[in-house]
């Protein structure tokens, strides 16, 4: 999840660590230095976790009475 926040959510260090109180600055930046040094390994299994929810998503689709909540909560 701390890969993930900083790739996609364009989080620092210090904003992931203040999202999870559970963690210090110090393992953020541990967890960071884990990521650089594994790069292509952990970018390939963003990227099946990625892939595994779309598909799921196509075989699970939402419920029509969560669609019809959902946009009338946005209107």
């Amino acid at each position: 999840m701390v890969v993930a926040d900083y790739l996609w959510r364009g989080w620092s260090a210090d904003e992931i660590a203040r999202q999870y109180p559970y963690l210090t600055l110090a393992e953020v930046h541990a967890a960071m230095t884990y990521y650089f040094d594994h790069r292509e390994e952990i970018d390939n299994e963003l990227v099946i976790e990625y892939r595994d929810v779309e598909e799921w998503k196509k075989t699970h689709p939402t419920p029509p009475l969560l669609v019809r909540l959902k946009h009338q909560a946005n209107c």
